[in-house]
């Protein structure tokens, strides 16, 4: 007999211990739930060690759904001692069943495990004792891995025989109903006219009001037949095949046929929780719940409801002649929920490699089966598991990821490096990248003036790589003053400043020095500069001058430069800087003189200007010329003004002319409208006329500013 003393190994007896204390718990978690022993495993191709080990984890497992009430191995071996029952040999189905009697429990599990190679296979039974009757059965073969087969297969094995063998609804003996798992087939026949009575497997099912009749039967060999008053009965046997759909064509024969008047019938009333499942009545789709069927053949009948997310269900009933059948399909749940949490959330959740949302997730109505569950977020590590979701469970997994990124620290001294990583400048020090993927990269570190550091780093999951470094110098310093000050400084053809420029740091090497200003001639020299040498360089610029000479005549006028008084005529202006200028010379009893010109390097810019009075001046000549032509615009705007004014009035009088209700008044006002239309006429020819001297004027006072 083997019993629980034979697992000797400390891991086997842990493993053991939490199926016991598993065990030990659920009753007091479901005391209503059907009582399970399950029977150790026979063993072939492994040790019974290892066979005693996979059926502790099987019942582990099965002990999870809270489906059963399974009783505790030390018990089950207590009480079989007692008995003296040797189990040595117990394998067939009658001699479990003497174990659950024993036992008292209402089912019992026995199983077989293999291995041939690398392929693992477990067949596992459910047996009810008071029948003796296979409940449901599972058979799993995996080809891989010892710790995969009993950390997947294993667990699959028990979801799957706690799903397929579930507690009956309203039965008072708690007794498990074998689910019903008929797979069906579609059969549709195209008739030639639009009314027939079917038949299936020797029952009348129904009327069909159009030219198609669909069948939804179960699979295997079925017999169709379809009648209509005047034509001759069609008869098929069809073999249904899961899964396919198969058409005919019929063109149903004129002929004589029985009256189907004559057929009894009855009515079927079909409900559902939940509604809106649809019926089957011996495979004709009848409609959805709650349907009534008011024609329903004597005998008797399949009927199936089906509804998604729950398992079909399957009643025979037996119509009798003008009996009236309620059905009540409380439908089993073949979903359970979902939710899924992760830290962080946000993550991306697919199911089966169907992308579904983001984390936190809640799938409430989620199909019973096996899903794969995917989960993604940048940064960190994709997970993957496979998951069983059982009828009518909750169930929630909190999913912690594991970052696929690391923390770089930098600190340079000093700081202000700049870093990149393989080749990509990310930021300066000190510096912190708080996310940066795992793996290798090329780190480079360098600044203005120092030697840069360039090596490997590795960035490894959740860790934190920090590193300091002390950048060496590669610099001397220059001092440079000199006049003129705010000069231009450039080094090594980089604006460097302007004098005076002080603790200027420049790389090691020949440095090229150039300073510049405006009026000033550049000055450009080179130095050698070594790392950590002091230069104080002392650079004086020579200004840009020339000379500038202004004679008056008489003398005795005012010279002014760009506004600024240089004193009376004669003058000599040395040293003047070069540029642009204007000159403004100015006396109280003769008119002024400017001139504008261009003082060059060295360049000598002599004036000797005459100056005149107003009296016989060109000027002169230029006022009077103006006064002529002002007179001349004034006399031509009058006119003008004169010519619109009489224009407006003659307008006025042709309106009086129009709005006149007397002739003669009418006459008076036409004549005064043209007499002064006219005169406008004249007028403003005289204007144009007395106009035109302006343009004479205005090209003679050109000329004369011109001389």
């Amino acid at each position: 007999m083997k019993i629980l003393s034979r697992i000797v190994d400390p891991t086997n007896r842990l493993i053991c211990w939490i199926f016991l204390i598993t065990l030990c718990l659920s009753p007091l978690i479901a005391q209503d739930l059907p009582t399970v022993a399950i029977m150790e495993f026979e063993s072939s191709g492994m040790s019974e060690t290892d066979a005693a080990n996979i059926t502790s984890r099987f019942g582990y497992e099965l002990s999870k759904t809270n489906r059963f009430r399974i009783t505790e191995r030390q018990m089950m071996e207590e009480i079989l001692n007692e008995q003296k029952f040797q189990m040595s040999g117990c394998t067939s189905s009658e001699c479990v069943v003497e174990v659950g009697q024993l036992l008292s429990v209402k089912y019992m599990i026995a199983d077989e495990v293999s291995k041939t190679f690398d392929l693992y296979s477990l067949h596992v039974r459910i047996i009810s004792v008071e029948s003796g009757e296979v409940i449901a059965q599972v058979i799993e073969d995996y080809e891989g891995s010892a710790r995969d087969f009993i950390t997947g297969t294993v667990r699959n094995a028990a979801l799957k025989l706690a799903a397929e063998a579930r507690t009956s609804r309203g039965s008072s003996s708690g007794e498990l109903a074998k689910r019903v798992v008929t797979k069906t087939g579609q059969v549709s026949f195209t008739l030639n006219i639009s009314h027939v009575n079917v038949f299936i497997d020797d029952n009348y099912s129904g009327e069909n009001n159009t030219k198609t009749v669909s069948l939804s039967l179960p699979m295997g060999d079925h017999t169709v037949k379809l009648s209509a008053p005047g034509y001759q009965d069609y008869e098929k046997v069809i073999s249904v095949l899961p899964d396919q759909n198969i058409e005919y064509s019929v063109e149903m024969q004129p002929g004589t046929t029985e009256s189907v008047s004559d057929i009894n019938t009855g009515i079927v009333v079909v409900r559902s929780i939940p509604e809106g499942a649809g019926v089957y009545f011996d495979g004709l789709d009848v409609g959805t719940t709650p349907v009534q069927i008011p024609k329903a053949g004597t005998g008797k009948h399949l009927l199936r409801i089906e509804k998604t997310l729950y398992h079909n269900y399957l009643e025979e009933i037996s119509v009798q002649p003008d009996g009236i059948i309620q059905v009540l399909a409380e439908l089993d749940a073949a979903f359970g929920s979902l939710t899924i949490v992760s830290t962080p959330a946000g993550a991306v959740v697919s199911l089966n490699e169907q992308v579904k949302s983001r984390t936190p997730l809640t799938i409430n109505e989620l199909a019973s089966g096996e899903y794969e569950i995917t989960i993604t977020k940048d940064l960190y590590h994709t997970h993957t598991e496979r998951f069983i979701i059982t009828d009518g469970s909750s169930n929630t997994r909190d999913i912690t990821l594991l970052p696929a990124f690391g923390q770089l620290i930098i600190d340079t001294e000093p700081i202000g490096a700049t870093i990149s990583l393989d080749g990509q400048n990310r930021e300066q020090t000190p510096a912190s990248i708080n996310e940066l993927p795992s793996g290798t990269y090329t780190l480079r570190v360098e600044k203005d003036l120092y030697q840069p550091v360039e090596t490997t780093i590795l960035i490894e999951d959740g860790k934190t790589n920090k590193k300091d470094y002390i950048l060496e110098s590669r610099f001397g310093t220059l001092n440079i003053t000199g006049t003129p000050v705010s000069a231009q400084v450039i080094i090594n053809g980089s604006d460097a400043g302007v004098l005076p420029l002080r603790n200027y740091k420049v790389s090691a090497g020949l440095v090229k020095i150039t300073v510049k200003e405006d009026r000033f001639h550049d000055k450009t020299l080179s130095q050698q500069v070594n790392i950590g040498d002091i230069h104080n360089l002392d650079i004086q610029l020579e200004r840009h001058t020339g000379t500038v000479v202004v004679l008056t005549a008489p003398p005795g006028a005012a010279v002014n430069l760009n506004d600024k008084n240089y004193g009376d005529s004669p003058k000599i202006l040395k040293d003047m800087p070069t540029g642009l200028y204007g000159l403004a010379v100015t006396h109280p009893d003769y008119l002024s003189v400017n001139r504008n010109f261009s003082l060059a390097l060295n360049e000598r810019k002599e004036f000797n200007i005459k100056l005149m009075t107003y009296a016989g001046s060109i000027q002169q000549e230029i006022d009077r010329v103006k006064r002529k032509r002002n007179i001349n615009i004034a006399s031509a705007g009058l006119l003008g003004i004169t010519a619109g004014i009489i224009k407006i009035m003659s307008i006025n009088a042709y309106n009086d002319y129009e709005n006149a209700a007397v002739t003669a008044d009418a006459l008076n006002f036409y004549d005064k409208a043209n007499s002064l239309n006219k005169l406008s006429g004249y007028i403003g020819i005289a204007a144009g006329i007395s106009a035109t001297p302006i343009i004479k004027w205005q090209i003679d006072i050109g000329k004369l500013g011109r001389k």
